[in-house]
């Protein structure tokens, strides 16, 4: 017996071991889709349904219903089946059912579950996706996008700032358009769609997100017509050069030192650069010289000028003096155009030709680099025959107008009246320079007045390449046209629209061959831009204190100018493409370090690309760069968002063990299992405490019959 016992024990411990499971009647849930594209085939077959399930109706939010008939309209216009899952978990169930048309994002269920689908009901929704960064005075778009889970027809109205836009369209899945307007306030925009399946309509509202920075440098006008554009506009150059764009109708020589270099930079890395023509901008200050790989024009039909250089290499120019004189006569080199005639004459005890005067092509500023690198300081100051060689020089040059620049920082050796009688009567503009505390400052003042030319003074060398720059911009400068220019505008998105009136200043232009000329008069560009590196740039060969000043479309034509030249740094496009159930997210623009919150999450964009970046998301975020907060609205999927929902239902059912349904197949059955590994070790416990009983019986009995001593 006692073995029989032992061995029933074994068998219950395998077999609990092997977890078998038996089955008891089941409860079946029933989840029924109540979101707008559902509900009307679920009520359709809710009297098909059995009347002894648990049902449970959800859209945004869930709840269990009476009967199947029943009918709930406040659980929102969405479809989360996360609701749905949990109200079902309440009831324990062992099996689900979901009634659904499938448009919805698919969430694995907790339990095993099958499917029915109903067809989603004919339907087109309108949804209207606000741009991501707004500017003031920009020109937006709102995106129309137009969901049809069904082939529907549609007339669409769309009205605000732009006016009624108005179409007849036939919509399959998905369709988009743009309404744009000029944002020059708080916006409204409303679409309407309607048709024989009913009406669907929107709103949203645009406000600027932010004015673009103009630093304007000796343009009062322009600085103006910015300002009633709603640029915030600065004036004064200072650096760093934070601004989106930069506006120069000043003079290089009217800037602070590195002036060109900071502009030259700030246009290579996104910046905007606008020159615009006053009297001491675009050719009369020299930024065709100071900047001729970033300047979209240049002069046209300059006749040219001469100058010759009477430097002083005495001994006392010595090092530093020396230095930075011959570093004024190498800006001279380079501010000189082909068209120029440049040449040097120095002087000490004797006087030697550097080189003549001859025009300033690559190879003849190539060689006059040379000439003057090789300088060297030594022996008195004797000016006379150097003068003279230099007036010698300049007879047989063919241009309109010659100048001599003298420099010297100590007293003459020779006399002095015959220089002066002969700059008098020479007829060549001559201009002088004294250099430091012991040069005949009053010598040269003399010789520069009866020369015709200017003075300079520099009290230490390192002035001496600005003024070296200064008098070739005197030298070297073209001349302005005055009268009335009718103008013609080329194609282009920036002069569509407008009707240019003639102007009253003019300056003769051609344009580079990398440049787009937009405005021209008479063959003559007018106005041209291009790109430089990451930035934009604009030349405008006019005065516009003088031009277009009852010009009532003046401020809108240039204020679509600037924000087109600052967009490279400023404008942030984004573009977000429908994949699977999110997007993908498109960043084009300067970024700094972005960041996206959604969904409680942080999310950092992938740099793909120059300017560009990408991310995927499924929830609406914010996107943070810098000081920058910007608000993602994404065309996530939507309660109309076109899907295969037949294929998606029996995918999520297959997924659980499940199966997808016809209506035929109702009602179904469910089975709850019943588990037995804890029958069997309760009764293994059982016969194992019996066992032990039995065997101490059976002990107690043998001891009473053992026999005494």
């Amino acid at each position: 017996m006692l073995r029989l016992l032992r061995g029933a024990v074994l068998l219950l411990l395998v077999l609990a071991f092997l977890d078998p499971k038996g089955s008891l009647p089941g409860r079946v849930v029933y989840l029924l889709d109540f979101s707008p594209s559902a509900r009307e085939g679920v009520f359709a077959l809710a009297a098909r349904l059995p009347k002894d399930g648990v049902y449970v109706a959800f859209a945004e939010r869930a709840a269990t219903l009476p009967s199947p008939t029943a009918r709930r309209l406040d659980l929102g216009e969405g479809t989360d089946l996360r609701e749905a899952y949990k109200e079902a978990l309440r009831h324990r169930p062992s099996r689900a059912v979901l009634v659904s048309d499938g448009l919805l994002e698919p969430i694995p269920p907790p339990f095993p579950l099958d499917a029915l689908y109903v067809p989603p009901r004919p339907y087109v929704a309108v949804r209207l996706v606000p741009p991501a960064y707004p500017l003031y005075g920009e020109t937006v778009g709102v995106g129309v996008v137009l969901e049809a889970p069904a082939p529907a027809e549609a007339r669409l109205r769309v009205e605000g700032p732009g006016g009624v836009l108005e179409r007849a369209l036939r919509v399959e899945g998905r369709r988009a358009l743009v309404y744009p307007f000029p944002l020059t306030e708080k916006a409204r925009v409303q679409a309407v769609a309607e048709g024989p399946w009913g009406r669907s309509e929107a709103a949203v509202e645009v406000a600027p997100a932010d004015r673009a920075k103009a630093l304007v440098l000796g343009d009062a006008a322009l600085a103006r017509y910015l300002e009633a554009q709603g640029f915030q506009v600065e004036e004064g150059f200072t650096l760093p050069l934070e601004a989106d764009l930069v506006a120069v109708g000043a003079g290089v020589l009217d800037l602070p030192e590195g002036a060109p270099e900071a502009l030259r930079a700030f246009l290579r890395q996104g910046g905007g650069l606008l020159f615009t023509a006053t009297p001491k901008g675009l050719f009369f200050g020299g930024w065709d010289r100071a900047l001729p790989e970033e300047l979209p024009l240049k002069p046209l039909g300059r006749e040219g000028a001469a100058l010759v250089l009477v430097l002083d290499v005495s001994g006392s120019m010595e090092g530093e003096k020396l230095a930075m004189a011959v570093a004024g006569a190498l800006a001279l080199v380079e501010t000189a155009t082909p068209e120029d005639r440049l040449g040097v004459v120095v002087f000490s005890s004797g006087h030697r030709v550097l080189f003549p005067p001859r025009p300033m092509t690559e190879q003849a500023k190539k060689e006059a680099r040379s000439l003057l690198l090789s300088l060297e300081a030594g022996g008195g100051t004797v000016l006379g025959g150097a003068f003279r060689e230099a007036l010698r020089l300049l007879k047989g040059v063919p241009v309109e107008r010659k100048a001599v620049l003298v420099l010297t920082d100590g007293l003459l050796s020779d006399p002095k009246e015959p220089i002066l009688s002969l700059a008098a009567a020479s007829g060549v503009e001559v201009s002088a320079l004294a250099l430091g505390p012991d040069a005949d400052a009053p010598f040269l003042e003399e010789l520069a007045r009866r020369g015709g030319g200017r003075f300079y003074r520099a009290a230490s060398p390192k002035e001496l390449p600005r003024l070296f720059l200064r008098e070739g911009q005197e030298v070297f400068r073209g001349e302005a046209l005055e009268g009335r220019f009718p103008v013609e505008a080329r194609p282009h998105p920036l002069t569509e629209g407008f009707r240019f009136p003639p102007l009253s200043v003019l300056l003769p232009a051609r344009a580079e061959p990398w440049a787009e000329v937009l405005l021209t008069s008479g063959g003559r560009a007018v106005l041209a831009v291009g790109e430089r590196g990451e930035g934009r740039v604009a030349a405008l060969a006019t005065d516009l204190s003088r031009s277009w000043r009852g010009w009532e479309g003046a401020s809108a034509f240039l204020g679509g100018l600037a924000r087109w030249l600052a967009g490279a740094r400023r404008a942030l496009a984004l573009y977000a493409y429908p994949e699977g159930e999110g997007v993908r997210l498109v960043l084009l623009g300067r970024l700094e370090r972005p960041l996206i919150l959604a969904g409680g999450k942080e999310v950092a964009p992938v740099p793909v690309g120059p300017l560009r970046h990408e991310a995927r998301l499924k929830e609406e975020g914010v996107l943070l760069d810098g000081k920058r907060r910007l608000p993602l609205p994404l065309p996530l999927p939507g309660e109309w968002t076109p899907r295969d929902g037949q294929a998606l239902l029996q995918a999520l059912a297959e997924g659980s063990g499940g199966r997808l349904l016809s209506p035929e197949a109702l009602p179904i059955g469910a089975e709850a299992p019943l588990p037995l590994r804890p029958y069997l070790l309760g009764l293994a416990l059982l016969l194992f405490l019996g066992e032990r009983l039995l065997e101490a019986r059976r002990s107690q009995g043998t001891i009473g019959e053992r026999p005494l001593g």
